[in-house]
């Protein structure tokens, strides 16, 4: 009861040891909405706002920083309510379920539509894409066990807009389904007993895949899930465009190719996927006016493999038929660093 002050006290308490003691980052608020109910009224009362100001500013106050996502998923309108004194960022589960609806059917359809409403809508910055939670069958079970498309999928999150989360086990493709207890067991470092996780006796089961899906087989292997996933964050931390641009979107020639842009200053990425299981061959890319300056753009894989193609930009804009690349291997994606001639630079928004 966060009406009565003295657990709202005791909540501070918590919350010091974890920043103090164990120095943690930051706090997943679970359920914020219905923190306190009021007047018959069980979601986003004055009195849960009230609880939340006093809860972040003291949290600030023991490490100035502190980084708060909130599970909440309402309208717009709701949301930045929240902000900007309470949370710094909020789950996205609309665009959680548009990448998984997306990479289960091997279609692109609907996959923009939910990122494209919150960039418009909220704050850079204050939006969380992720996969799966604690709450949801993890992203390989959600996905058939597939491990292509698990990979897929990573791609597709680490190359959106927004702060990206990655729920543990989710980087080495850990399976688990309901109830909640198999999708919180023990994270699978290694063969050893206990998934060398624990010497003790773990609280659950381990997973059926313990003794093949681990860190350590995944550690050295440069084509593994695990180092994608590496890849991509050190990625986003050294390439503004991907950490913080604004992402437009391309239309594939099939749709099973996902495509978009991310930009921000001179800095601009070209991510495409496809979400098939079969290669695909010359898929043109298109898009509306003024996706980029006009002029001719280079492209540097940041992954690896086969360059793409020089870009032509008419003084529209648009990306009309650009072939990037002559085959997309199947449950594959490409991320592509592009550089401008000096004339189109000049002319960057």
């Amino acid at each position: 009861n966060y009406a009565h002050p003295p657990v709202l006290e005791e909540m501070k308490k918590i919350a010091r040891f974890w920043l103090v003691d164990m120095g943690v980052d930051g706090f997943r608020l679970d359920a914020i909405p219905y923190l306190v109910e009021e007047n018959g009224r069980i979601n986003h009362t004055p009195g849960t706002h009230a609880v939340l100001r006093e809860y972040a500013a003291y949290v600030r106050s023991v490490k100035p920083g502190a980084y708060m996502v909130g599970e909440v998923s309402d309208s717009t309108r709701e949301l930045l309510g929240y902000y900007p004194d309470q949370l710094d960022s909020y789950f996205a589960f609309e665009v959680a379920d548009s990448m998984i609806a997306a990479v289960r059917a091997g279609s692109a359809k609907g996959l923009l539509p939910p990122v494209l409403r919150l960039q418009r809508e909220v704050p850079p910055g204050r939006w969380s894409p992720f996969l799966r939670n604690h709450d949801q069958p993890r992203t390989r079970t959600e996905l058939g066990g597939d491990r292509a498309k698990a990979r897929v999928a990573a791609f597709l999150l680490l190359t959106m807009p927004g702060v990206p989360f990655v729920y543990y086990g989710e980087e080495i493709g850990m399976i688990g389904t309901k109830p909640d207890e198999r999708l919180r067991t023990p994270m699978q470092w290694s063969r050893a007993k206990g998934a060398g996780f624990t010497r003790g006796t773990a609280w659950q089961r381990l997973q059926d895949d313990s003794l093949e899906t681990t860190v350590a087989s995944q550690d050295t292997d440069p084509a593994s899930l695990l180092n994608l996933h590496r890849r991509l964050i050190h990625l986003r931390a050294r390439h503004s465009a991907l950490a913080e641009g604004e992402l437009v979107p391309l239309t594939a020639s099939d749709a099973g190719v996902a495509a978009y842009l991310r930009r921000t200053g001179n800095r601009v990425v070209l991510v495409v996927a496809n979400l098939r299981a079969t290669p695909l061959r010359d898929i043109s890319l298109v898009s509306e006016t003024g996706a980029l300056p006009a002029g001719r753009w280079t492209l540097r894989s940041l992954l690896g493999g086969t360059p793409a193609t020089a870009l032509r930009i008419a003084n529209d804009g648009r990306l009309d038929g650009y072939v990037p690349l002559r085959t997309l291997a199947p449950m594959q994606g490409y991320l592509f660093d592009l550089s401008a001639t000096p004339s189109a630079r000049a002319r960057t928004p």
